[in-house]
């Protein structure tokens, strides 16, 4: 067979291997309508469950850990509803969106607290909040988090001059040119407003420092973040008593086959040194189960899930967490709401 021409500019055998390919992107639409359907049921039931709520309520934004883009699971950012106000804790890529999805005003949002200095839980948060304010963020808005938080905000607001500045002038808005940043480096308190006393710990992520873990006790119900941590009983006494308790968790046997599966594909790293740096880094999901335990927890949200792949189910991280927690457990989905 000779591969002439077509007037197209395709050559002929090219035009017959997209013929034969036809079948299997019609067939690879299917999933895709599916995850559209899916998307659309998460939006829907997480509106609902906040619509005309009582009480403090937690929404998953993200709960993917790492970097990685074009996942079903978004990378790790939440937020909390209490008496009105918004408090959002890191700002993974996907967080404004998300937010968005929610349906809670962005003229809600009170306080943005960012756990560590990672991209899978900061990358978004300079466009959190230019977006935001485009979009009804009142400019009392403050954020929380490691140093160099200040210098981060600074800078970014500073690259977005021109942007702010253009829609200042066109919708007649007061521009965003400042943010009262408060830097955490430590073991303390944090804030503490008319809905919310919060606090932290400094938790075990080689090599950032400092990484921090946050406590939030509203008058209705208490909810600790552990952030990106290795094993650690201080995130026990963090959140001893606490009514939820956002864990990150990894399953280890998992992640071993996904990197091998990442280095067979030809990703530049050594399955033994990536296998390291995890276990310094992250927190296996037996041992979630154990520190939840040992605070007494109400519920345990597995969460900054590691790996992050839909082929692992929820009974497999429940069975590994439940162990070692007799309490309830929930593998946290995006826009999941408690």
């Amino acid at each position: 067979m000779t591969d002439e021409t077509h007037p197209s500019g395709l050559s002929r055998r090219s035009l017959i291997a997209g013929l034969a390919a036809a079948p299997a992107l019609t067939m690879a639409a299917t999933p895709a309508a599916a995850q559209m359907k899916s998307t659309e049921d998460e939006e829907a039931q997480a509106r609902a469950a906040l619509k005309d709520a009582k009480g403090t309520k937690l929404v998953i934004l993200g709960s993917g850990a790492g970097p990685v883009p074009g996942r079903t699971r978004r990378m790790t950012s939440h937020v909390m509803v209490s008496n009105g106000a918004a408090y959002v804790v890191d700002c993974g890529l996907g967080v404004t969106n998300q937010y968005a999805r929610t349906g809670i005003p962005f003229g809600a949002l009170k306080s943005i607290f960012i756990t560590h200095h990672h991209a899978d839980h900061n990358i978004e948060y300079g466009p959190l909040l230019i977006v935001g304010w485009i979009q009804g963020m009142p400019l009392s808005v403050r954020a929380f988090g490691p140093p160099p938080l200040k210098q981060m905000t600074d800078d970014f607001l500073r690259a977005y001059k021109t942007t702010v500045d253009f829609w200042a002038e066109d919708f007649k808005m007061k521009p965003l040119v400042s943010l009262e940043v408060k830097e955490v480096s430590g073991a303390g308190p944090v804030m503490q407003d008319e809905n919310v006393k919060v606090s932290s710990i400094v938790v075990q992520h080689p090599p950032v420092t400092p990484a921090l873990a946050y406590r939030f006790d509203f008058k209705d119900r208490s909810i600790a973040f552990s952030g990106d941590t290795a094993p650690l009983d201080a995130v026990a006494t963090m959140a001893k008593g606490a009514d939820v308790l956002v864990h990150e968790a990894m399953f280890v046997p998992a992640v071993e086959t996904y990197i091998k599966g990442q280095i067979a594909r030809g990703r530049p790293v050594k399955l033994e040194d990536f296998m390291a740096h995890m276990k310094a880094d992250h927190t296996p999901v037996e041992d979630v189960g154990r520190i939840a335990q040992k605070a007494g927890v109400k519920t345990l949200v597995l969460s900054h899930l590691t790996p992050a792949i839909d082929k692992l189910t929820d009974d497999k991280w429940r069975a590994a967490a439940a162990t070692t927690f007799k309490g309830d457990i929930v593998v946290a989905h995006d826009l999941t709401v408690l």
